[in-house]
């Protein structure tokens, strides 16, 4: 059975990973062929740049690495930080799973670096909880938020976790906010002075403004087209949080605030979504994170695993439906 398999601290369950993603990789490299989006800021259309003059060949292979090591990346933290009462492979399975649910989440855009950047990021925030030596973790958290704003300018709606976090997980007090604030300003700075010296600030701050314009996504998105997968994965991570509910008194002090950390991202994530992008069902992919999270919650408790099971199968079948169907 997939979820007793998984439910396992054993290292046989990531060979099964990784080779569920080359499957991916494989199939997606003749039927749905990834290519780098030209959405972002213009900081992520000059760091994509070069891909357009390559083998398309090798967005597939960056898509690959970069879905691949999301997955296992969020296990590991997870399970370090010690977010659930049991440790298991099931994140990641699940992240993987979600993460390829669409066609359009395997394309390089900007929510993928998102993805990658803010799974560091939540472990930076985990870490903090009774760290008398935080101030090194608190500066690189904003840090990293600050550069994912940059790459994606909606991805600002983000910084409320990182201050409710830091409050949740710690004392909050002045020094917090201060290197806070110095974290999100130098990146910020240093774009802004290299686009001064390069006559490009002006453009840079209009282009910046423009991706907080809903009304392109609005239009693109045809929400019937997804409505059977989105309501599938919906029902689930509901049965996820009642779940989570339930069992909330159980868990350890950390595990609950991690877990209203994860509550949260979900609630600021469904802000984003409506903000510009190429294509509106890429902005889903700020979700997966969390979601992939707390869906693993639910099958890690049971005693009638069949229940579990069958989940699982109507998700994987989800899944087929959402690649080859639609």
């Amino acid at each position: 059975m997939l979820v007793r398999l998984f439910r396992s601290t054993q290292f046989y369950p990531i060979a099964l990973i990784v080779l569920f993603s080359v499957a991916i990789k494989l199939v997606f490299a003749f039927v749905h062929t990834p290519y780098s989006i030209t959405g972002g800021t213009i900081l992520f259309q000059n760091l994509t740049h070069w891909l357009s003059s390559v083998n398309p060949g090798w967005t597939n292979l960056i898509v690959f690495i970069l879905l691949t090591s999301q997955a296992l990346h969020l296990n590991y933290v997870l399970n370090y930080h010690e977010i659930f009462f049991r440790q298991s492979w099931l994140p990641a399975l699940f992240y993987l799973i979600f993460s390829t649910q669409l066609p359009e989440f395997t394309h390089l855009s900007p929510l993928l670096l998102l993805n990658t950047i803010f799974i560091f990021v939540l472990d930076k925030i985990f870490s903090l909880y009774k760290n008398q030596k935080s101030m090194g973790a608190t500066f690189d958290a904003a840090l990293l938020i600050a550069i994912i704003a940059l790459i994606y300018a909606p991805a600002v709606f983000l910084l409320p976790l990182y201050f409710i976090g830091v409050a949740l997980l710690k004392p909050l007090s002045w020094r917090d906010l201060s290197i806070g604030i110095i974290g999100v300003a130098v990146p910020v700075l240093l774009v802004f002075v290299i686009s001064f010296l390069n006559n490009n600030l002006v453009n840079f701050i209009n282009h910046f403004k423009s991706c907080f314009s809903p009304a392109l996504s609005i239009n693109k998105f045809n929400a019937h087209q997804y409505a059977l997968p989105l309501i599938i994965i919906s029902l689930v991570l509901v049965m996820a949080i009642l779940k989570l509910r339930s069992n909330y008194l159980k868990n350890i002090t950390k595990s609950r605030l991690c877990q209203q950390i994860l509550l949260l991202f979900i609630i600021l994530g469904l802000i984003i979504i409506p903000f510009n992008a190429i294509d509106t069902t890429q902005n889903y992919m700020v979700l997966l994170i969390p979601v992939s999270s707390i869906i693993a919650y639910y099958f890690l408790d049971g005693k009638k695993i069949i229940y579990q099971e069958l989940t699982l199968w109507l998700l994987i079948a989800n899944w087929v439906y959402s690649n080859f169907f639609i």
